[in-house]
């Protein structure tokens, strides 16, 4: 019996430099919120940023001027780790008083990827 790779072989991927760096703009300057990255082929198509603004007098004043730090953000790395091995689906950041509240991968497969006889479709 022979078996057949379910996978296509995934090579690491290059980001081009735009997207880094508005990645990670968006992780320091979004304080409530989502960011939503949808990837197709292996590559970052889209970035969605919905920003939610919770007035108090807690905060008033950080959202009039925010000083956004030169340093990558501390989950950066572990952001982009999860978009390496994606080739169909979304990364959904989930930002809370401007700290990752959580990170949702949500992964497609192409049908036409899948080889075989059918066996375990």
């Amino acid at each position: 019996m022979e078996v057949y790779a379910m996978e296509k072989a995934i090579r690491p991927k290059i980001m081009p430099r735009p997207v880094l760096e508005l990645i990670g703009y968006s992780l320091h300057a979004v304080q409530y919120g989502f960011i939503i990255l949808t990837v197709q082929d292996g590559c970052v198509i889209r970035m969605e940023r919905t920003e939610k603004f919770i007035f108090s007098a807690k905060n008033r004043s950080s959202y009039v001027k925010r000083n956004i730090p030169l340093e990558k953000h501390t989950l950066e790395s572990k952001i982009l780790h999860e978009l390496q091995g994606l080739q169909y689906g979304q990364l959904i950041i989930r930002l809370e008083d401007g700290k990752v509240e959580q990170i949702e991968k949500t992964e497609k497969k192409r049908i036409n990827e899948y080889q075989g006889h059918g066996d375990g479709i």
